[in-house]
């Protein structure tokens, strides 16, 4: 089964050593626990102490902000009643995936507070307690909206960890970490989505980088950092998923005569470089400038010194004073050298269109918040200062196959920015509404532009899925 693309935990990350880091898990007997956070991305990595021989195993990385879980050793085992448990069905619960989170917050306040005071040794314990707590917010969020599950296990026990139906209270709908499930009665079976994360822009350019570091790519920036703005939507598939992807090539002619004026182009810029770098005194502007003159007309006696190329300039600048074609009356025309060359990549672009026809005053709600939702996140951000703005929120798209792996049949797209979202509020040609108002339906329209441009390795050959 394919993993979902979760960043693992680097080796700056906080944790609790010994046997004070440690606990037990509702579900999973007396198996001990401890974690790993990153102080940079807030994943968390789930180890289970004294597998085997003194050996610790890591179960996975957990990404708190999506509910995303990466597993790597999961292990499964009898219990007391000699009933099978796995590692993999009971952290994929939302109940134990908020279990973690919670202890996650500790190991950060815990750590964190020691290494303020450790760092700032006159500092009041409270005051160190306080700052570590607001570094486990950052990391985790408040860790404060309330999450149903409905109807979490299907017919073949596989736990659906993300049809996650976010409570729809007006104070944390469509949050970080809330998840949104249209059609609502798809969360509970085996269904293929479209799965839509509005995530924060990172920019090419970032702080204390200049372009003498040289750029970094988009895949290095999202796994460097990646944060959720919004809620996860999971859409149901609609007709019209394709992917086109197409590269920029068009004709380009070089005639002689424009061959030989950039040979000349190309010895006056290098003679002029010489002169600027080598030389042992300061030149002024109209010095460089003679020097170029000159050689420009130094180049250009020798073309008409040619014997071969001479009647040939003649006649060309002739006919383009006068207007008229004197080479071509005379039976020759010039060769062109006529050629189709690449002239740079392009990026793609995705288009959806859906149509939601709630049925019920909560699925009218879950509607609502998702065209709010996707609306604030391709706003741009206004600053204080209002001279500048700040980039609008960005999107990661994926198809996911009976909601709970990438589907291994069609295409993977990288971040997309939003450029185009319509709501038509009478679909159906006439305005009809239910009786607390909602629309009887809706008609949602989204284009995305990929980030990127498709480079050829990005697509592996070998790979299982699709690919890009």
């Amino acid at each position: 089964m394919a993993q979902p693309d979760v960043q693992a935990v680097s080796e700056n990350h906080y944790n609790i050593s010994g046997s004070e880091g440690t606990f037990t898990i509702p579900g999973l007997g007396d198996e001990n626990y401890w974690l790993k956070v990153d102080k940079t991305t807030g994943n968390i990595q789930i180890w289970n102490q004294n597998v085997g021989v003194g050996m610790d195993a890591d179960v996975g990385t957990l990404n708190p902000n999506t509910g995303e879980i990466a597993f790597k050793y999961p292990i499964e085992y009898k219990d007391a009643n000699g009933n099978i448990i796995e590692e993999e069905q009971v952290f994929s619960t939302p109940e134990t995936q908020a279990f973690i989170i919670s202890k996650a917050r500790q190991t950060i306040v815990k750590d964190a507070t020691a290494e303020i005071l450790k760092n700032n040794p006159g500092m009041k314990p409270e005051v160190a307690a306080a700052e570590a707590e607001k570094r486990a917010t950052e990391k985790l969020g408040s860790n404060t909206a309330t999450t149903t599950t409905e109807s979490s296990v299907n017919t073949d026990g596989f736990i659906l960890k993300e049809k996650i139906i976010a409570t729809q209270k007006d104070e944390m709908a469509g949050k970080p970490g809330t998840h949104l499930v249209y059609p609502q009665d798809h969360a509970e079976g085996d269904f293929d989505f479209i799965k839509i994360v509005p995530i924060e822009y990172v920019p090419q350019l970032q702080s204390g980088s200049t372009w003498n570091n040289g750029l970094i790519n988009l895949k290095q920036r999202y796994r460097q950092r990646e944060r959720v703005v919004g809620a996860t939507m999971f859409l149901p598939m609609v007709p019209g998923i394709n992917e086109s992807n197409q590269v920029d090539w068009g004709g380009d002619s070089l005639n002689p005569l424009q061959l030989a004026a950039g040979n000349v182009a190309g010895r006056m810029i290098s003679t002029l470089g010489d002169k600027i770098g080598n030389t042992g005194k300061t030149k002024t502007w109209s010095d460089v400038i003679g020097e170029s003159a000159g050689a420009m007309g130094n180049a250009a006696s020798d073309l008409m010194n040619n014997p071969r190329m001479r009647d040939f300039i003649v006649n060309y600048f002739a006919g383009k004073a006068v207007g008229a074609n004197l080479l071509g009356r005379a039976g020759i025309v010039v060769n062109p050298n006529l050629e189709v060359l690449f002239n740079g990549p392009k990026l793609r672009t995705f288009s959806y269109n859906f149509t939601f026809t709630p049925r019920d005053d909560r699925e009218s709600r879950t509607v609502k918040t998702i065209i709010k939702v996707i609306k604030k996140a391709m706003a741009p951000k206004r600053r204080k200062a209002a001279i500048f703005l700040n980039v609008p929120s960005v999107f990661k798209i994926k198809y996911l196959m009976q909601g709970k792996r990438d589907h291994p049949f069609l295409n993977k797209i990288k971040p997309c920015a939003l450029t185009g979202f319509n709501v038509d509020y009478t679909p159906g040609g006439s305005y009809m509404t239910y009786g607390d108002g909602s629309m009887t339906s809706y008609g949602v329209s989204l284009n995305f532009a990929e980030l990127e441009p498709i480079y050829n390795d990005d697509v592996v050959i070998d790979s299982p899925d699709m690919g890009y």
